[in-house]
């Protein structure tokens, strides 16, 4: 990774896997990101395939600050609690604090295993990884770091049925089909964390 008075450059994992290229704008403003040290989230949703390196981006975005922080204001107060209690007690800061410390020069590792589970990623079919920058640098001071699909199914089931709608409708809103090609079949929930 590129350093550059002491910032890390977003490395690729947190590109655009349909451009190759940093993400450039927020996904729900508009927003150039990549301008000064404009603040901002990356998340993708990634599906490996048992006995086989291939992998597949199920959705990726990037959203500035002040959406991201509107989003979570939209979430019902049940909701940010049963998160903020999961986390409390599923999050083994000690295992994160040596993970970050064995592998400080390389924020990367960090998304080795699951924040909440501990599981390995290499033994998991599907995860999200998320990301804090700060224009074209990676913020590593909490992030980067990857939760399982068995944690974000936990988590959506915890949810009121006002946020799961809220993020629903951010899913249909960005990754859902054009209308009239719309699966009756339920969209994977879109967890922000």
């Amino acid at each position: 990774m590129d350093s550059e008075e002491g910032k890390i450059n977003i490395p690729k994992e947190f590109y655009s896997f349909s451009t190759g290229t940093p993400f450039e704008r927020c996904i729900e403003c508009d927003k150039n990101l990549l301008e000064g040290e404009q603040e901002y989230f990356i998340e993708k949703a990634i599906k490996q395939y048992e006995g086989f390196s291939a992998h597949d981006v199920i959705f990726e975005y990037a959203i500035c600050l002040g959406c991201a922080e509107r989003m979570r204001k939209s979430m019902s107060v049940e909701s940010m609690k049963s998160i903020e209690l999961y986390f409390s007690q599923n999050l083994d800061f000690g295992r994160r604090m040596k993970l970050i410390q064995d592998n400080i020069d390389n924020p990367i590792a960090w998304m080795d295993e699951c924040l909440l589970k501990g599981t390995q990623k290499n033994t998991i079919n599907e995860y999200q990884i998320y990301a804090h920058c700060k224009g074209s640098h990676l913020d590593t001071s909490q992030m980067p770091y990857m939760v399982s699909g068995t944690a974000l199914e936990e988590i959506s089931s915890l949810l009121s049925n006002e946020t799961l709608d809220e993020l629903d409708g951010f899913s249909k809103k960005h990754f859902g089909p054009p209308p009239g090609l719309e699966n009756p079949t339920p969209v994977r929930r879109v967890v922000l964390i």
